[in-house]
């Protein structure tokens, strides 16, 4: 029976062992807990940060491909502009008499044309007008 006292004091005393062990290894996490969401708060800003710098480039990449969308717009309309000095250098009221006597030759040549030449003007060339069809006018009852 004096068994039972000293099992019974070796019992807790590694109960006490592992209360205060718990409470250290807990101690030990609550201490380190604070560090962890420094760390961590640290990181996520570094991370906003180049996240933002993403940001930024490709925002200067917009701008660049807008620059150069607007460059060859400018260069289109630069050669629009020397195509039409070209053409006005070289368009006499002859060439347009014959372009005008052309269109109404394929006009007349095609089987659905309600169009009617008048000429007009000391170089003859037409107004053009397309005939609409006369309204018509509803019986009243």
């Amino acid at each position: 029976m004096n068994d039972i006292p000293i099992k019974r004091a070796s019992a807790a005393r590694t109960l006490t062992i592992v209360a205060i062990s718990g409470v250290a290894v807990l101690a030990f996490l609550l201490w380190g807990a604070p560090e962890y969401g420094r760390y961590q708060t640290r990181a996520n800003e570094r991370n906003k940060i180049q996240v933002n710098e993403l940001q930024i480039q490709q925002t200067e990449q917009l701008v660049q491909v807008e620059k150069q969308k607007a460059q060859i717009r400018i260069v289109d309309a630069e050669g629009i502009a020397q195509s039409q000095q070209i053409i006005n250098a070289t368009l006499t009221d002859r060439y347009l008499q014959h372009e005008a006597i052309q269109a109404q030759m394929q006009m007349a040549n095609s089987p659905n044309h309600t169009t009617i030449y008048i000429p007009s003007g000391n170089n003859g060339i037409p107004l053009v007008k397309t005939v609409d069809e006369p309204p018509t006018q509803e019986k009243s009852k």
